[in-house]
């Protein structure tokens, strides 16, 4: 049976309107799909950033901490010092025998020790040391300031031949590297009785410290 003209065109517009609208329905399928792609990667990407982010902080929390111990260790390394006196006298001392200065004052960098009267380096350096020693009425004193065995310096408190104080100083500049070891001793130089005096005072120390 055939349809009357405008009954025609009628149906041509609804298949037309219906074709479109399964067309925009697809289009809008298709938009929605690439938007939850988009959606995902934008996901992946911000998961990415802050990993990206943690690693940073962790990297600059590390470089700070390590920062800060080299300037611990640097500013420890920078205070080493010590100063320590004799509170007593001591008498007929043998050869060799080290002073062993018992009244420590200071000793940044525990680098001197009471029982064995010597200085040892926590770090290599150039480092300086004085000292002060007493004799007194008709005693003397020589003695060596060595490092390592070795004699840097010799002097001596000469009151032998008098009933008052002999006072010897000096201040000696060496290079040390770390464990070295300085310290005073008995001198085999002469014969002397080997006496040094102390009372607490200053009348008889030994210090040092760390140069550079």
């Amino acid at each position: 049976m055939l349809l009357p003209f405008g009954a025609c065109i009628a149906v041509e517009l609804i298949l037309f309107a219906f074709a479109n609208d399964s067309s925009r329905d697809s289009g809008i399928s298709a938009i929605l799909q690439k938007l939850k792609t988009l959606e995902e990667e934008v996901s992946t990407l911000k998961q990415r950033l802050k990993s990206c982010q943690n690693g940073h902080n962790e990297f600059s929390k590390s470089n700070t901490e390590f920062r800060e111990r080299r300037f611990v260790l640097q500013g420890q390394g920078s205070q080493i010092a010590f100063h320590v006196q004799l509170t007593h006298n001591i008498e007929n001392l043998g050869i060799h025998q080290a002073i062993l200065f018992d009244n420590v004052l200071l000793n940044e960098g525990n680098g001197y020790s009471i029982y064995e009267g010597e200085f040892i380096a926590p770090v290599s350096g150039l480092y300086v040391f004085a000292w002060t020693i007493s004799s007194g009425d008709r005693t003397c004193m020589k003695y060596d300031v060595v490092k390592n065995s070795v004699v840097l310096t010799y002097h001596i408190s000469d009151a032998a031949n008098h009933i008052d104080w002999a006072v010897s100083s000096g201040t000696v500049v060496t290079r040390m590297y770390s464990g070295d070891r300085v310290w005073i001793r008995v001198s085999d130089f002469l014969t002397c009785s080997h006496t040094v005096y102390g009372t607490g005072y200053g009348t008889s120390l030994f210090a040092g410290f760390l140069l550079n």
